[in-house]
């Protein structure tokens, strides 16, 4: 019954990426200007938009999986760049995590 609920939850947030495009939220500029960091995303953005536009099977699947190509090449991009991916898990301590179904 524990995995009854917990499974869907855990596909839902799981594919959260999947429904929108990543913008620079998602990574951390480090010791770059926020000119430098600004400019690197938009052209990260415009190459994976060209990635996502001109490939035939991007072009032809679901929206969903629009998202996924757009964020994948962008996410190369960035990391190609030096920038690193933000942590969004949140910091709970252990005492705090709480199990919503206790057996």
């Amino acid at each position: 019954m524990h995995s009854a609920f917990v499974l869907p939850l855990v596909l839902l947030l799981g594919g959260c990426e999947s429904y929108g495009d990543l913008t620079s939220d998602a990574f951390d500029p480090g010791g770059a200007s926020q000119s430098r960091f600004t400019l690197d995303s938009a052209d990260c953005a415009a190459r994976a938009n060209i990635a996502r536009d001109y490939d035939v099977r991007i072009i032809a699947g679901t929206h969903a999986e629009s998202h996924e190509a757009f964020n994948r090449a962008y996410a190369a991009c960035m990391t190609g760049e030096g920038y690193g991916r933000r942590d969004w898990s949140p910091k709970i301590p252990l005492p705090y995590k709480i199990d919503p179904m206790p057996g």
